[in-house]
């Protein structure tokens, strides 16, 4: 057994006092979080008198699986299966006080400064990291759910802890009248369809703006190496391309040797010239073969790696915006040949609802979707961690959980509404 192995696994036992327990399995994993690669251990304990059991079964009752950090040996999650103490543990975590204690423990941060309460419902709490009440961004989520007398059923913390110390000190201004350029921007039309009709809808996507106001960020960090290509297919002559269809198992065991290295995951490693080349080439070739007669009717999107995949997102060159699915082709290449293992081709699934290719209603006037939504808008202060300056940002987000129909003149839930976006 691999020395950090050992240690890690006589760590999890000492602490939760698992002396009735023998070790069933253990095994390591890595997590894209944010840019970064975390290695985790997960390890499984079964109750070390349990009765018969087989691989084809479930689990035996009692046993506990518990996963850690490889670096920070933090537990990052815990669940059991069915009735069982886990000695170490309060024996009732209801009371707020023992529950923000035992947490504070766990995480190595201090409540109400480094992290908060973001909901409690029945036997579930969840928490988010903060600095002095404002939320984070990206975040460390903490989930905690109890039994019904209140022990620890499952706990699970994902995330990225706080990235620096340094967060600006000016007060949180910001008002959503001064916002409402920025807010135009990101009104977003969606489709929403039934059986007679699709309805038009329109909401608005989140960003975060800075105190400032000169500076926005998305909520989305891609986790991967992926550059946006924007390329048209054409051809000038007929392919002869093909390929075998080939399911290839995920190559996606982690060693000791990789967590003790804490080796980048490898959809960080970026995609040469030569690759990007390589991979529009074989685009184009498979493209021209499968779709002969549609010669610029395709656009390559974006190539992006998938361990152990390269895929190759390829869409519909003049799509109607306001389609409630898009068509869209995925090629996945193995990255060490090339060779085509599969393509993805989501007609099949647009099909299913026959009704996305009809016309929606003209265009709503912004001035309308903006009446209408801005009462619903709401502005929550974050600090937004900025790779190039090093250091949080104080910004608002611009949030809304609702949308309006403009058929109807109605503001709704977005919840209530089987939304599909029509920009996906």
């Amino acid at each position: 057994m691999h020395p950090l192995t050992k240690d890690l696994i006589s760590h999890i036992q000492d602490k939760y006092q698992l002396n009735d327990y023998v070790l069933h399995e253990s095994f390591y994993r890595r997590e894209k979080v944010h840019g970064e690669t975390q290695y985790l251990l997960e390890t499984c304990w079964f109750p070390i008198n349990h009765g018969p059991w087989s691989e084809d079964e479930s689990y035996p009752d009692g046993t506990i699986e518990i996963q850690v950090d490889t670096v920070t040996r933090r537990t990052t999650s815990i669940n059991k299966l069915c009735d069982v103490t886990i000695h170490s543990l309060p024996e009732d975590l209801r009371d707020s006080d023992t529950q923000t204690a035992w947490l504070e423990q766990e995480l190595g941060m201090t409540y109400d400064q480094e992290f908060m309460l973001l909901k409690h419902q029945d036997s579930l709490y969840q928490y988010v990291s903060c600095q002095n009440g404002i939320r984070l961004f990206p975040d460390l989520f903490i989930s905690l759910e109890l039994t019904n007398e209140g022990a620890l059923d499952s706990f699970s913390v994902y995330g990225t802890p706080a990235l620096s110390h340094k967060y600006p000190t000016e007060p949180f201004t910001l008002s959503l009248e001064q916002m409402a350029p920025i807010i135009s921007q990101q009104f977003r039309s969606f489709s929403v369809p039934n059986e007679h009709q699709r309805k038009l809808a329109y909401a608005i996507e989140e960003i975060f703006v800075s105190e400032d106001g000169l500076q926005t960020y998305p909520l989305d960090h891609p986790d991967t190496s992926a550059v946006t290509v924007n390329e048209v297919v054409t051809w000038n002559k007929p392919s002869t391309f093909s390929y075998t269809r080939k399911l290839i198992k995920r190559r996606n065991a982690v060693t000791a040797v990789d967590a003790e290295a804490q080796a980048s995951h490898p959809d960080y490693r970026p995609l040469t010239d030569e690759m990007l080349k390589t991979c529009r080439s074989i685009a184009v070739d498979l493209i021209a073969a499968e779709y002969p007669d549609e010669s610029g009717a395709w656009t390559i999107q974006e190539i992006n790696r998938d361990f152990p995949f390269i895929n190759i997102v390829v869409r519909r060159t003049r799509d109607d915006s306001n389609l409630a699915y898009k068509r869209r082709l995925t090629i996945l290449l193995m990255e060490d040949t090339y060779e085509v293992s599969l393509i993805v081709d989501n007609k099949a699934f647009i099909d299913l609802y026959h009704d996305s290719t009809q016309e929606l209603p003209d265009s709503v006037p912004e001035e309308v979707i903006h009446h209408a939504l801005m009462p619903y808008l709401t502005l929550k202060p974050y600090y937004v961690f900025d790779r190039v300056l090093d250091h949080y940002v104080l910004c608002s987000l611009i949030d809304s959980n609702h949308a309006y129909l403009p058929t109807t003149n109605e503001v709704v839930l977005l919840e209530d509404l089987y939304v599909i976006s029509a920009t996906d």
